[in-house]
């Protein structure tokens, strides 16, 4: 299993390093992996963000996890070149090792008539959901449908799910995810206790020029080999070096014995209407937070057509800063309503010298959020009849 701060630094819900320290507990990689963070991902995965409320309409009936034993190998296939060029050893091997990818993985594989035996689906961003969806609604993919499981985290759209059936399909109980679907997946068959994790058409560039737009996930990945030490392994000939990956042929990691088909742990997930009363219940919470938010984005609204009151401004910025200290308050801002301005605020700060112009944060950061609470407020009025 991994160290419980690498989930806890994911899901955005710390501020500080202490406070995960104080959630998760001590750990001599804890400091790196939240310079990590900070550095590389600007502090905010933004991996609990449903700014579009996927969430109430994820068609999933049943959560779960992969059962998995410390003698098998894990291969997670990407779409890079080399995954191209050594099918044909995956191929050898495919009875042995079990396979996990994504939706455009999963694609790759079937060219070569391989199925994997679970496919991820997860996203960073709400636009790449969007694209996502797009992907299969053009007609371009069946490759989920063609899938024995597939795992979809709460924020998918269901028009990307649709052509899965409902047996095969489920959201995870363990999603120890910082946003990259290939870090996701290495984390996740190491929290499912598998021996060997292979790395094999993730690229991330080559050995001579390591691409610096994978710089993130490369640093990610190898936080992960040090968390699990002995047990990752790249397979990808030629692709970028990446810390802590022992380059390896995946012959040589693939057990002598052919493996049965893989199942997952299975309990009910929560109905629909469960989602929906829980988004009620936090728009309750949230009412004050959010008449406040509408008089703050008035006040804002003045200054930017010339009338600002400056010390209203500061007063004001230094209220909706400070709403970052009442913990349940942020996680409904965050995970409820999915807003994206006023947590980065809290992360980077604001500046109040910025006098007139500290209308620029507070309209962006108050008019989403009254936004957010409307569109929420109108989904649950639909869902709710």
């Amino acid at each position: 299993m991994l160290p419980r701060f690498f989930q806890a630094i994911g899901t955005d819900r710390y501020l500080t390093e202490r406070e995960v320290m104080e959630a998760a507990g001590q750990h001599r990689e804890l400091a790196g992996a939240w310079h990590l963070y900070r550095r590389m991902f600007d502090g905010f995965c933004e991996t609990q963000l449903d700014p579009m409320f996927h969430r109430l309409r994820h068609p999933a009936r049943v959560a779960g996890s992969p059962v998995l034993s410390s003698g098998e190998t894990i291969v997670v296939v990407g779409n890079g070149p080399s995954a191209t060029r050594e099918m044909g050893a995956l191929t050898r091997v495919r009875d042995r090792v079990r396979v996990f990818t994504s939706p455009r993985g999963a694609e790759l594989l079937a060219t070569h008539g391989l199925v994997p035996d679970l496919v991820l689906v997860g996203h960073r961003t709400a636009l790449d959901a969007h694209h996502s969806a797009r992907h299969v609604h053009d007609g371009r993919t069946d490759a989920l449908a063609a899938a024995p499981l597939v795992v979809a985290d709460w924020r998918t759209p269901a028009s990307l799910l649709t052509r899965v059936r409902p047996d095969r399909l489920f959201v995870p109980d363990i999603w120890p995810t910082w946003g990259f679907w290939p870090a996701t997946a290495v984390a996740l068959a190491a929290e499912c206790g598998v021996g060997r994790i292979a790395l094999f058409g993730i690229d991330l560039g080559t050995a001579e020029r390591p691409d610096p737009a994978f710089e993130p996930l490369s640093m990610l990945l190898s936080l992960l080999a040090r968390l699990v030490p002995g047990r990752t392994f790249d397979c990808g000939i030629g692709s970028a070096v990446k810390d802590g990956w022992t380059s390896q042929s995946i012959d040589d990691l693939a057990p002598p014995t052919p493996l049965r088909r893989l199942e997952i742990t299975r309990r009910a997930a929560p109905p629909i209407e469960a989602r929906v009363a829980l988004a009620a219940d936090a728009l309750g919470r949230l009412l004050p937070v959010v008449a406040r938010a509408q008089e703050v984005l008035a006040i804002a609204l003045l200054a930017r057509a010339g009338n600002a009151d400056v010390v209203g401004l500061r007063e004001a910025a230094a209220e909706i800063f400070s709403w970052q200290r009442n913990r349940q308050v942020r996680l409904d801002l965050q995970e409820t309503l999915g807003v994206s301005f006023l947590p980065r605020l809290w992360r980077v700060g604001i500046d109040l010298s910025l006098g007139p112009a500290l209308w620029r944060p507070l309209v962006l950061a108050t008019h989403e959020l009254v936004n957010q609470s409307d569109h929420l407020a109108a989904e649950v009025g639909q869902l709710a009849v």
